[in-house]
């Protein structure tokens, strides 16, 4: 009997998976364990291995295309084996309405949960009922299911409606664009969206409030310059403000866990571990690796673990489980020459530091005007879980250890 080949499940969060290429085609012998498909989760991308050996009898999908988890994408047996048609691999479960038939007689006839059938629940909180056939048609064309009318029984979304949708859209003329020329349009990277969709959600989700504070880093730059020797002959790398900084809010976070907790819907989820997630610019976009047990780890460790973490986000192959799990996370534009700003919480996360570039500028220390390296630091908060006392005095415990570092150690 033919094996399926599914979109396996790569990560706690992930819900559906892009095909970018498929390694094989129709006929090809492969071993189990060969790779057959990459595929682009909503983090990373991996190549996905044959479950079983045999000839790679039937391609569902072809490159580019949405596949949810579990959802079968191939099939690899004999050669000359049969294999399920599409349809029949993945049944629409409402069959399509005669038009004569009215709204009222539909719903009298369907049964109320048809089985297999899916929902969608949007960011309003409204459910919305869609077949499965009609989910991945949706999900491939890039479709906001709110904006389709649903004429199955129920109001439920079938595989027309999104089919006259798309026809719709194609129909509709386009926009003329005002002001200058425009030289060309890219359709967006599979990164870039779920950043839109993440951000987007973030910002519309989380009420941010923004703290900023003004450090004076003398003895972070001291301190820094005596470990460079050190923590290289040890590790290989160089050791930066951001691996010290590490150090310093893991060692915060532990007297202000709610800075570290997540806000779900009804409880406020207070985290054991605190795990560091580093923002990481790449030309396709950012990605958040993650440093686990923060606070039990050696600035060494943490120089050896960011650094390894770096490397493998920019040679993309960083691993689901590199980039779950952050309870917050670091931001540091200062490489850049930014001086300030400030950053979009990373969710299920309630806060995020951004860090500018440290300056040596004149500074009152009380008594006269002196050179001073000085760092300006925002925290962004989600005010539903942290309020802006707390996030204060997290801020003034931060500017604390940074002004005087040695105090790690007690």
């Amino acid at each position: 009997m033919a094996k399926k080949v599914i979109m396996p499940k790569l990560g706690l969060t992930m819900e559906e998976g892009v095909i970018n290429k498929w390694l094989v085609k129709e006929g090809d012998r492969v071993e189990k364990g060969d790779p057959l498909f990459e595929v682009a989760t909503d983090k990373v991308n991996m190549e996905v291995e044959a479950p079983a050996s045999g000839v790679v009898l039937k391609i569902l999908y072809p490159e580019g295309s949405t596949v949810p988890i579990t959802q079968t994408v191939a099939y690899i047996g004999e050669e000359g084996e049969k294999v399920p048609s599409e349809e029949e691999a993945a049944p629409e479960v409402v069959e399509e309405v005669p038009q004569q038939e009215s709204q009222e007689e539909v719903q009298e006839k369907a049964p109320a949960e048809p089985k297999g059938a899916f929902t969608v629940e949007t960011k309003s909180g409204e459910r919305i009922k869609v077949s499965p056939l009609a989910k991945r048609l949706a999900m491939e064309h890039g479709i906001d299911l709110t904006m389709v009318v649903g004429t199955g029984p129920g109001g439920r979304i079938i595989k027309r409606d999104i089919e006259k949708f798309i026809a719709e859209r194609k129909a509709k003329p386009k926009e003329a664009v005002s002001g200058p020329g425009v030289s060309k349009t890219v359709p967006l990277t599979r990164m870039r969206k779920i950043i839109a969709q993440r951000m987007l959600q973030s910002v519309q989700s989380k009420p941010h409030f923004f703290l900023t504070r003004e450090a004076r880093a003398d003895e972070l730059v001291a301190l820094r310059e005596r470990l460079l020797p050190l923590v290289e002959k040890r590790t290989g790398y160089r050791v930066s403000y951001t691996d010290i900084l590490i150090k310093i809010v893991a060692r915060v976070l532990e007297e202000f866990p709610e800075v570290n907790a997540y806000f779900l819907d009804e409880e406020i989820q207070f985290n054991e571990q605190i795990n560091i997630g580093i923002a990481v610019a790449l030309d396709e976009g950012l990605v958040v690796p993650v440093l686990r047990d923060a606070n039990q780890k050696s600035i060494a460790s943490i120089v050896e673990e960011t650094n390894k973490l770096v490397q493998k986000a920019r040679e993309g192959k960083l691993l689901p489980e590199d980039l779950e799990g952050g309870t917050f996370t670091i931001s540091n534009l200062g490489m850049f020459g930014v001086d300030s700003f400030t950053a979009i919480i990373n969710p299920p996360q309630s806060a995020i530091l951004a860090c500018g570039a440290i300056r040596k500028k004149p500074y009152f220390d009380g008594k006269e005007i002196i050179a001073a390296h000085l760092w300006n630091l925002t925290l962004s908060c989600d005010h539903r879980i942290i309020d802006g006392a707390t996030a204060a005095k997290f801020m003034n415990t931060l500017v604390s250890f940074i002004e005087d570092p040695l105090s790690l150690i007690l």
